[in-house]
């Protein structure tokens, strides 16, 4: 399966920023909807003061968020790294993770780690769709968006780390959801969000 461009999202109107705009109880909702339903899926979910710039770790067990961020970024970062840990424990996906550990070209790389970041999104906006919320998908496809561009600088720039707010995007096409496979659970390389 082919995980970028037209296949993975479609095009909608350019809105507002809404990333960094959630409102507070909108936020607390999701917070608790989505916590309940990856404790479902086995996975612990844990608070840890993460040495910056890390702002979330996963091991196929457990997802660790950062509780100096703010709430919003605690809610992506949650849904993220379930779509990542969904890679790293689901026996159908683990034929895609050589690529991502085993090319040394940096243009490859970064292709290879779209493809990847994107499909974390899917699962984690499946897991959105689950809980029933189905109304922030505008929100959650610009902060795929956002959180990509600073993935990417950070990879083209010598892994030095960006101002987030230069790398926020409005108007985002829409990530698609894409279904969570059977996983079973096994402890990973620690990995992380920064």
């Amino acid at each position: 399966m082919n995980l970028c461009g037209s296949g993975l999202v479609e095009a909608r109107e350019p809105g507002v920023q809404l990333v960094g705009h959630l409102a507070s109880d909108e936020l607390e909702g999701l917070w608790e909807r989505v916590t309940s339903r990856i404790v479902k899926y086995g996975f612990a979910i844990e608070f840890g003061q993460l040495e910056p710039p890390r702002t979330g770790t996963f091991d196929g067990q457990r997802i660790v968020i950062d509780p100096d961020v703010g709430l919003e970024m605690q809610c992506f970062i949650l849904l993220h790294l379930f779509g990542h840990s969904v890679q790293w424990v689901a026996p159908s996906l683990e034929h895609k993770l050589k690529a991502l550990q085993n090319t040394s070209k940096k243009e490859r790389f970064l292709e290879v780690l779209h493809d990847y970041e994107f499909e974390a999104a899917q699962f984690g906006l499946r897991l959105l769709h689950d809980v029933g919320v189905t109304h922030l998908d505008s929100w959650y496809s610009d902060f795929v968006a956002t959180d990509w561009r600073y993935v990417e600088r950070y990879y083209r720039e010598d892994k030095k780390i960006p101002p987030w707010d230069e790398c926020v995007a409005t108007g985002q096409p829409l990530v698609h959801p894409l279904a969570i496979p059977p996983l079973k659970h096994r402890l990973v390389q620690v990995r992380f969000a920064f």
